[in-house]
């Protein structure tokens, strides 16, 4: 009871310190005080308080009830933090799942070796680099100010993770509890400003590279299965400021600023214990809350359209949709950090993307081209011939879908000019073997945007004067894919 009496004594010493106290209440694990507050020196007086209470492990909170103010102060119970071991564990753990993303980049990119050396130096150099340096800025920025107001905040916890990203980013633990509105939001909104800062001119650098480099994209790199990403607005303003030629790949770097972009598009949704749900909290109180579970609808509903929202609406349920509020909760923000809060919403504008990646679906497709220009769509072919003779022509068939595939072709020939025993063929190379197609089908095997020539061949017998039609039939069974090639023949 003496040890109890002591510690009330000191608390109210510390309490009635900074501001006069009419009224003491004592219950289990927690001491509360009636005070009077001057709005003018009320949170210069609360942190003098907090950190006096902080060296004796007691918090206390600053709250407005029934128009009274009220401070609670209540004992810390007492935490063992880890070592920062862990913290160089995950970094050295993200480099390497980084760099090898990096490598995977640069070998699309460069078209070398997936192992090689050059892979590795230039995928570190121009990916892994520019986005930890995007992720440990944006970590920094929430250190920093976490410092500067007081509280006491652990070392960046790097994420690993598989290509493409190599990252989830990093999260800071902070081991003392916010203790006002303006230091949520300042703490809240660095590490958005400061990652950005940085993942800007990446994206730009990205871009540049993308230019000079002008890399075509090949054949084959858009075939089904494949990932598209999407970019957002502030990705797309750059894009102007330095144009880029089209159909050429992206330079890893400009990937790593994309990447950059999204990740600090996730954290600036107004939703639980992400940097927007801080800064939401500052700016709004407890009507965070609403804030918050609206976001949340809105990811389920746009999870509809990727997945990868569902999955993060329900990780922020799992760890907590509702803000818990600073220790002072009754001090408002000024202006300035009003106008610096509201910046939130407009990076958060600029950088997300509703579908930011998706699987390239396959597309099977197909088309008869003119011979030799493959340009021209070719839907009726019109030759004039004389009887007892021999003709030919030749035509394309183009793949236009993104997937290889086996594309049939037969003749269709009417009943007439079997009649008077035309003869015709069609003649084709596939996989280093030439086919022979009439009124049976034969395969022509093509690879994704790529196109192989076809001749035709027609005996004519001593027919009457007039047009005759056949038809040249394509098909891509797996699809229920067909396309037809009118041949008119005018005998004259």
């Amino acid at each position: 009871m003496d040890e109890l009496t002591a510690e009330l004594d000191s608390v109210s010493r510390i309490v009635g310190k900074h501001f006069p106290i009419y009224e003491t209440r004592v219950s289990p694990n927690l001491y509360t005080f009636f005070v009077r507050t001057d709005e003018t020196t009320i949170e210069d007086k609360f942190d003098q308080m907090r950190q006096e209470m902080k060296s004796l492990m007691f918090i206390p909170i600053l709250t407005s009830e029934d128009g009274e103010q009220v401070i609670h102060v209540q004992k810390r119970p007492p935490v063992n933090y880890r070592g920062t071991h862990i913290n160089l564990v995950l970094l050295l753990a993200t480099i390497g799942t980084t760099i090898f993303a990096g490598t995977m980049h640069w070998a699309g990119y460069a078209g070398t070796e997936l192992y090689g050396w050059e892979s590795i130096a230039y995928g570190t150099l121009f990916f892994a680099l520019p986005l930890l340096a995007i992720l440990g800025t944006h970590e920094f920025g929430h250190y920093y100010m976490a410092r500067r107001h007081n509280v006491a905040a652990s070392l960046p916890f790097f994420i690993p993770s598989f290509p493409p990203l190599g990252t989830f980013g990093a999260v800071i633990s902070m081991r003392d509890p916010i203790p006002s509105r303006k230091a949520l939001l300042d703490i809240g909104i660095a590490g958005p400003i400061f990652g950005l800062m940085v993942a800007i001119p990446v994206t730009a650098i990205g871009l540049y590279l993308t230019a000079i480099g002008a890399q075509p994209i090949p054949s084959d790199i858009g075939e089904a299965g494949g990932l598209a990403f999407f970019p957002p607005l502030l990705f797309e303003f750059l894009e102007m400021l330095i144009p880029i030629p089209q159909n050429v790949l992206s330079h890893p770097t400009a990937f790593a600023g994309w990447v950059g972009l999204f990740v600090t598009a996730l954290n600036l949704i107004p939703a639980g214990q992400l940097d927007g749900g801080h800064v939401a909290r500052a700016l709004l109180g407890k009507n965070a809350t609403y804030v918050s579970y609206a976001s949340l609808m809105i990811l389920f509903f746009l999870g509809m359209l990727y997945f990868g929202w569902m999955i993060i609406a329900i990780l922020i349920l799992l760890l907590g949709a509702a803000h818990p509020p600073p220790l002072n909760d009754v001090t408002r923000l000024d202006m300035k950090r009003k106008v610096l809060g509201s910046t939130a919403a407009i990076m958060l504008v600029l950088c997300f993307v509703v579908v930011p990646v998706a699987e390239i679906p396959a597309d099977y497709s197909f088309e008869f081209r003119e011979f030799p220009d493959p340009e021209i769509e070719l839907s009726e072919y019109n030759i004039t011939v004389i009887p007892g003779s021999n003709n030919s022509f030749e035509f394309l068939v183009n793949n236009t879908g993104n997937v290889g595939a086996e594309i049939g072709l037969e003749l269709d020939i009417s009943w007439s000019m079997l009649n008077a025993n035309w003869t015709s063929y069609l003649f084709f190379e596939s996989e280093g073997e030439v086919k022979i197609a009439g009124e049976e089908k034969r395969f022509l095997f093509l690879n994704s945007t790529s196109e192989q020539n076809v001749t035709m061949t027609i005996y004519v017998p001593n027919v009457p004067p007039g047009t005759y039609t056949m038809r040249v039939l394509g098909t891509i069974e797996t699809s229920v894919i067909e396309k037809e090639l009118v041949v008119n023949i005018t005998v004259q």
